[in-house]
């Protein structure tokens, strides 16, 4: 009832980036001194439209509400036509499969979703540390100057978390596009906003793709799929990306193939302070997988080898701006390199 409510006026619909080119129809605006009159009978249809709105997926009331609220607009702007099913829940989204719709802007039978949760259960707190040297973006995905919008970033309040949230979804957003077009193993992304990225769904009728991690590979093929995670993190380094994420739960293996995918985290070698030390997490986690797979790899010196073949700097420029008054670690390191 609320979703209806929130968006009954159609200059306030949520921004939806990519949209198909055939519009939704735009009514006539109200003038400034005419005002609204409260009217029984359309609410009555709001609810009957609400109670036919009805999905393949059967979820729970809340997640019902969260799906309509977060995909409302992409199903009545024809991107799909039903929610299949549920095909990861994670701490911070969950993805569903859906079917596309008759004339939807993709030919693919299949999209995902991916759905970030509600802005009050997401957990900010480490956030900073991939944030560090990014811009801050709006939901048309450019970079945030507006001084209230900054002010309130600064402040912390729910309406800057609520920048925030929107900040690393668009953030994801634009990583995936960067990185598909440079032909990088990355679900195609289609369209994003209202809580919601659309991209290329990776399974079949049945389901999603497994991740790698639950794959049993013989020892030749771990060593070519290696070989091309390999290439793909190459291809990151040279865009100015490092995934951030990076291990086997963050793959997908179909037909032989891999996809790795989640980026909201990803990182600039050149923004990050910590981008080296995160960048060699990476390589740990990735490498230790192919090891129990019986591919021999050193990823120190692998990770070396390719940080140093972009001459990124592996040891940060120091700054002030970096340093926080507030923190116990950072007045200490300001203690030792001061004397």
């Amino acid at each position: 009832m609320e979703y209806f409510e929130d968006y009954d006026d159609i200059e306030n619909l949520p921004t939806i980036r990519n949209m198909p080119p055939v519009r939704p129809y735009r009514p006539e605006k109200v003038g400034r001194k005419e005002k609204k009159r409260f009217d029984r009978n359309q609410l009555v249809e709001q609810q009957d439209e609400i109670r036919e709105y009805e999905f393949t997926y059967k979820a729970s009331r809340h997640e019902r509400t969260w799906i309509l609220d977060s995909l409302g607009m992409f199903h009545d702007m024809q991107w799909f036509s039903d929610v299949l099913r549920i095909v990861k829940g994670g701490k911070e989204a969950s993805v569903y499969q859906c079917e596309s719709a008759p004339g939807s802007p993709v030919e693919q039978r299949f999209i995902a979703a991916k759905v970030y949760r509600p802005r009050r259960f997401r957990n900010l707190r480490n956030d900073h540390i991939y944030r560090e040297g990014r811009a801050e973006l709006d939901e048309s995905g450019l970079p945030i100057y507006r001084e209230k919008m900054i002010k309130a970033l600064q402040q912390k309040s729910d309406y800057g978390r609520e920048i925030m949230h929107t900040s690393w979804l668009e953030h994801e957003y634009q990583t995936m596009q960067i990185l598909h077009a440079a032909g990088a193993d990355v679900p195609a992304p289609y369209a994003s906003g209202n809580n919601a990225i659309l991209m290329e769904f990776i399974g079949d009728e049945w389901g999603a793709a497994p991740t790698l991690n639950s794959v049993d590979l013989e020892q030749q093929e771990a060593r070519i799929l290696f070989e091309r995670v390999v290439s793909n993190i190459e291809l990151f380094l040279a865009n100015q990306r490092v995934h951030a994420d990076l291990s086997a739960y963050n793959i997908l293996y179909w037909e032989g193939d891999i996809v790795l995918i989640d980026f909201p985290q990803a990182i600039s070698p050149f923004e990050n302070q910590s981008a080296f030390l995160i960048f060699e997490r990476d390589m740990l986690r990735i490498c230790e997988y192919f090891i129990s797979r019986g591919v021999e790899i050193d990823a120190a010196e692998l990770s070396n080898k390719l940080w140093q073949a972009y001459k990124y700097r592996k040891v940060p420029e120091f700054s002030l701006e970096y340093l926080d008054e507030e923190s116990q670690a950072d007045r200490e390191y300001w203690n030792e390199i001061t004397g």
